[in-house]
């Protein structure tokens, strides 16, 4: 039985499978739902909108900005006067670098720093003296002008009596020529107080005459005193010259020395880049300080120019940081605080770590844009953790909002533009 020839035949054609007739749906059962689903779609379509959206990359930065102090030429550091978190204030001496050279002589910024001290410490004991002679000579000459001018007052009221007597003795003679007319006294006697007049003007014009050189004197003396004193101010002027000159000739040898590194402004040092005893050349990095007290941490990004007139000041974005993965803390909110109209330099943009470096397929236009984070601390394992500077983070950002259809039709839009012709008005 089982090699019958219609069971070979069943087995042989098994593999073919069966036709089984199904009831077929309703036509109107079709139509309805493809109704439905098409008006669904245009509805969706026409009533929805998508706004566009890109990422950029960020880093986050203090603010202020932290403040990078480079060497200012090669040598070697001799020692370091601030600690990683300590705060400086202007001017403070951050680190001392060995700059000088040495010879078969010796070093040859220490012996020309020590010829040009000896000069000056002998200038400042000739100014010494000199000031001191100055004191000795004017006190000597200012003496002598006032005996003198005691003696001229002396002899001024001496003259001023002498005049009194003379007034007098005049009208005694007039008198004695009087009498003589009357006939009291004889021509003797007039003659006799005649003569003793005249004897007594003659020394009245001897006063007179020395009143008048203890007055010359007097002026000699105050000439003298200006003259004295305008020579001595000389030479110390002069002296002052020299040193003025050797002091800067010593600047420049301590220049050629240990340089000084301080720091340019107030701060709390944030990194130390080298150590005593390293050797840095010109343009090293030495440390880094946050300028003032109070910091918050803001996020810098790179914009290409296409999206930079649809972002506002104020407008919301989404952060995720590298080093907090978005798939365990997610994404952070954060607002746009600035946004550039001028494009970035690339001097400015190779300030930044994290800012696009030159392409040439890329887009070359850059702008600014300063974001603001909602929080700069992150909590993993009931540990807070502060953002850093340098920190990279991927930026979201929300461009042009249109609705589903015009996204759609957008390619039929290059196409009409491409075959517009010229617009007129």
């Amino acid at each position: 039985m089982l090699f019958r020839k219609e069971a070979l035949d069943a087995r042989n054609n098994n593999w073919s499978g069966k036709a089984v007739l199904i009831f077929g749906h309703a036509g109107y059962y079709v139509i309805a739902f493809t109704s439905f689903f098409f008006a669904a779609f245009f509805i969706l379509i026409i009533s929805c909108s998508y706004t566009r959206r890109i990422n950029v990359s960020g880093e986050i930065i203090s603010t202020p900005r932290a403040v990078t102090v480079f060497s200012p030429q090669q040598g070697f550091i001799v020692s370091r006067s601030a600690t990683q978190g300590e705060y400086v204030r202007k001017g403070q001496t951050l680190y001392r670098i060995d700059v000088s050279r040495t010879t078969t002589s010796g070093v040859v910024s220490r012996r020309h720093r020590e010829s040009l001290e000896n000069r000056i410490a002998t200038l400042n004991r000739i100014a010494a003296d000199i000031t001191r002679n100055r004191s000795l000579t004017l006190a000597m000459l200012g003496e002598e002008k006032i005996r003198y001018e005691l003696a001229l007052q002396r002899s001024t009221d001496v003259v001023a009596r002498a005049h009194e007597g003379l007034r007098l003795m005049k009208e005694n003679m007039d008198n004695y020529r009087q009498y003589q007319r009357q006939g009291l006294i004889n021509r003797d006697q007039l003659i006799s107080q005649t003569a003793l007049y005249y004897q007594q003007q003659n020394d009245m014009l001897g006063l007179e005459s020395q009143n008048e050189q203890n007055a010359l004197q007097v002026l000699a003396l105050r000439s003298a005193l200006q003259t004295q004193a305008a020579d001595f101010d000389s030479q110390l002027n002069q002296i002052a010259v020299q040193k003025s000159t050797l002091e800067g000739e010593l600047t420049d040898a301590d220049a050629s020395g240990d340089q000084v590194i301080t720091s340019p402004v107030d701060g709390v040092v944030d990194t130390l880049s080298v150590t005593p005893g390293q050797t840095v050349a010109a343009g090293d990095s030495l440390l880094q300080i946050i300028p003032g007290n109070a910091h918050y941490r803001a996020l810098v990004l790179w914009v290409p120019d296409a999206a930079v007139p649809y972002l506002t000041v104020g407008q919301p974005v989404n952060i995720r940081y590298d080093a907090f993965p978005a798939e365990k803390f997610g994404q952070f909110p954060g607002k746009i605080a600035a946004v550039a109209h001028t494009p970035a330099s690339w001097q400015e943009m190779a300030t930044y770590p994290g800012a696009p470096l030159r392409s040439l397929t890329g887009p070359q236009t850059w702008y600014r844009v300063v974001v603001t984070p909602s929080s700069d601390r992150f909590i993993y394992k009931r540990r807070k953790i502060q953002a850093e500077n340098g920190m990279k983070a991927s930026v979201t950002l929300f461009l042009d909002e249109r609705r589903l259809y015009q996204w759609i039709l957008s390619p039929l839009y290059d196409v009409r533009d491409s075959a517009t012709g010229i617009i007129h008005g």
